[in-house]
Formats: structure tokens, sequence, C-alpha cells
């Protein structure tokens, strides 16, 4: 897959990052490494390959309600602001 550098460009903006004509030419060359990678891992054929080791519950915890009001009130008293109980916090965009 060939990247171009408006292709960089336009993944840049989506991104909202800025890049620079020397920084536009790395992303492009390693893009087109990681892509020309993928292409060659996806011709592999892993039909026969069996799954091992799968543990679905490894990153998982019990969702258990913890109730503690002095340190719920503790926490909130470190925000300058409260609103409905919660601390009140700054949008991030």
């Amino acid at each position: 897959m060939e990247i171009t550098k408006k292709d960089v460009e336009l993944a840049a903006k989506l991104a909202k990052m800025r890049v620079s004509e020397q920084e536009a030419t790395i992303y492009q060359e390693q893009l087109e490494a990681l892509f020309k990678w993928v292409k060659e891992l996806s011709a592999v054929n892993t039909d026969s390959v069996r799954l091992t080791n799968v543990n679905h519950c490894a990153h998982m915890r019990p969702d258990t309600a913890v109730t503690n009001p002095a340190l719920a009130a503790q926490l909130r008293g470190a925000f300058d602001q409260e609103q409905d109980q919660c601390a009140k916090v700054k949008k991030v965009l």
C-alpha cells in the first residue's frame, strides 16, 4: 500500500497534530513499512494453528460497589468545585 505525504498530512490533521515536511517524510516511510509488514503477516496461513492459553477474565475485576462516605468526602474536597455531590472537573476535548 502506497502512503503519500498527503495521506500523512490528512492523518495529522485528523489527529490535530502539526507535522513538518521532514516529519511527514519520516512518517510516510514508517507507515509504508508498517502496512508492508501487515500484508506479509496476512499472507501467513494460520488455519492449522490452535488457540492456546486463553484467559478471558485476566483483565476483569469484580464490579462491586464500595461505600465509604468519609473517603468520598475527602476525595471531593480535593477538587475546587462540586456539583450534585460529585467533583466537578474541567471539560476535556
